[in-house]
């Protein structure tokens, strides 16, 4: 039987983990940390995403990058999860569980993401799923990342904010007022092409979590995406490189341990 520490993984591509090439140093993963995924095919019809989930358990797994033809992609709940477990805050007989609700390309504008919709009805599912886990289990964190999608619809900014405070709202009202509420910056390599459009939302997401309280927004200009760290040849500009989510881990756990030490 574990008890686990529970950190929630949620949004688009970005925090479901894109990022490729070169790193300082590889990620090593740790015995006490683990990933509780759910079964899923994601497809593109008529320019929408078609999401399925199959009609089987959740799965728990060990929590390393994953392998795509053969290459590692980077995550950045697995740096998170490294620096929470070196600061101490993971005590004697607890593991960590990774819940993976990210799915690439979803929003709010599309009706994937907010209260009553499929992708947040299936955080719910394994939120619950998670803490009844036979054990002590507690949700020590909420990693947010998201916007990208909702930026480049028109008009779609302009319920972004209500949207996203009231589904941060709504699982804290079910799972604790007090959880700490984390997001982040786009990739500036693509985010500089779409300034103005992108910034909107950006800006949004930092009310957000000015006035929410137990809140943090992690700063991510100087991250490089991965056609800056993998070549001209690498046309993806809108995902952070895996070195680059390996940087932002950290920064969002240093966002977390501000919040931990201002409460």
């Amino acid at each position: 039987m574990a008890n686990y520490d529970i950190i929630i993984q949620a949004g688009q591509s970005n925090a479901e983990g894109c990022g490729y090439g070169p790193v300082t140093k590889e990620f090593v993963p740790s015995p006490n940390a683990f990933y509780l995924n759910s079964e899923k095919t994601v497809d593109v019809i008529d320019g929408l995403l078609k999401i399925e989930y199959a009609d089987v358990p959740f799965e728990i797994v060990p929590a390393e990058e994953r392998i795509i033809n053969d290459m590692p992609y980077g995550d950045f709940s697995l740096t998170f999860a490294e620096e929470y477990e070196k600061a101490g805050l993971l005590k004697d007989g607890r593991k960590i569980l990774i819940v993976r609700a990210a799915i690439g390309g979803t929003g709010f504008c599309v009706k994937q993401w907010g209260i009553g919709m499929q992708l947040y009805e299936k955080l719910l599912e394994m939120t619950e799923y998670a803490l009844n886990l036979d054990g002590d289990n507690r949700i020590v964190a909420f990693l947010w990342h998201q916007g990208e999608r909702d930026s480049v619809e028109e008009d779609a900014y302009k319920n972004y904010k209500a949207l996203l405070t009231a589904q941060t709202a709504d699982f804290r009202a079910r799972y604790g007022e007090e959880i700490p509420f984390i997001a982040a910056d786009f990739v500036n390599d693509w985010k500089s092409k779409y300034f103005e459009q992108c910034e909107r939302v950006v800006q949004i997401t930092r009310e957000i979590t000015k006035e929410i309280g137990n809140a943090g927004f992690v700063e991510t200009s100087d991250l490089k995406s991965n056609h800056q760290q993998n070549g001209e040849e690498c046309t993806d500009d809108i995902h952070f490189s895996r070195e680059s989510l390996q940087i932002l881990g950290r920064r969002y756990f240093d966002a977390f341990q501000k919040i931990k030490n201002n409460k």
